[in-house]
């Protein structure tokens, strides 16, 4: 499965998510990647599966010609039981984020039972995404 996001105008490079969940001892629990801004896209990851998603990032500074649109700020997140939305509750961590220098071209995330793990590839180690919470 592939989701495409495209801009009206300007150079960007694409970022790709890989995402794949692999829970075992809590395999009832639906997994969640919701990208933003809109159109907002939320998809389920079943388990087992991998999901393929091509985003956008924002033009690189020799990318930028005059002139041209920046894309806005794109943010993938990833949560159990159901999509993220704008409620002031719930938990989530952050998949990709086209502000952040951790995942420039590609990322590997891999859902396991207690949370979402990203590849780091310069300690070739997979590297826990700390949750983050809003409250009422």
């Amino acid at each position: 499965m592939a989701l495409m996001l495209f801009a009206g105008s300007g150079c960007a490079r694409a970022a790709t998510l890989l995402v794949s969940n692999e829970m075992q001892t809590h395999s009832n629990i639906p997994v969640f990647v919701t990208c933003r801004p809109t159109p907002e896209l939320s998809k389920s990851v079943p388990l087992g599966q991998k999901m393929l998603i091509d985003i956008p990032s924002i033009a690189g500074d020799n990318e930028k010609a005059e002139g041209s649109t920046q894309l806005p700020h794109t943010e993938c997140v990833g949560t159990f039981y159901t999509k993220k939305n704008s409620g002031p509750y719930g938990m989530w961590f952050v998949l990709y984020d086209s502000d952040k220098d951790y995942c420039k071209d590609s990322c590997s995330i891999v859902v396991k039972d207690y949370g979402f793990y990203r590849w780091n590839n310069n300690k070739k180690t997979w590297d826990l995404i700390p949750p983050r919470f809003w409250l009422n």
